[in-house]
């Protein structure tokens, strides 16, 4: 019985590992990632401009000095994901969850985050010009110039 269980546990590891690959091969070969698992993916440094990881599980990614122009992330859930010095300029992250993400040095120039959930982030040197920031949920988040806003909690 318990040589039956290990057989099924790798079976279903074996599972979700390659359901991952194939939501990465599909961000990879056509830029669309909508509704898709990218959990603890690390895509450093990548050219994901105009791509739709919208409704995608991304808790924990890496987009760090990723360049992400016109990216649509909306309703996704991006808790503790790591964007620092990454190029969101015009990304649509409306009501994105953003809590606990590293967004030092990102650039939001032109992007709409209407909505999002900032709980816990840290903006530390983002640039926020022309960004569209109605709604966001301000808790315990660190601003560009290191003050912390809790307008929202």
């Amino acid at each position: 019985m318990k040589s039956a269980l290990f057989v099924a546990g790798l079976l279903l590891t074996t599972t979700v590992s390659a359901v991952e690959q194939i939501y990465l091969d599909r961000l990879m070969n056509s830029g669309i990632c909508h509704h898709c698992n990218l959990a603890d993916a690390d895509l450093q440094g990548q050219d994901f401009s105009g791509a739709d990881m919208s409704e995608a599980l991304l808790k924990r990614i890496n987009l760090s000095e990723t360049k992400l122009v016109g990216t649509w992330f909306t309703r996704s859930r991006i808790h503790n994901g790591n964007f620092e010095n990454a190029d969101l300029s015009t990304a649509l992250l409306d009501y994105s969850l953003l809590i606990g993400a590293n967004l030092k040095g990102v650039n939001f120039n032109g992007a709409k985050l209407n909505f999002a959930d900032l709980t816990d982030a840290d903006l530390t040197g983002a640039t926020l010009e022309n960004t569209v920031l109605r709604g966001v949920k301000f808790c315990n988040t660190t601003m560009p110039d290191g003050t912390i806003n809790n307008s929202g909690c």
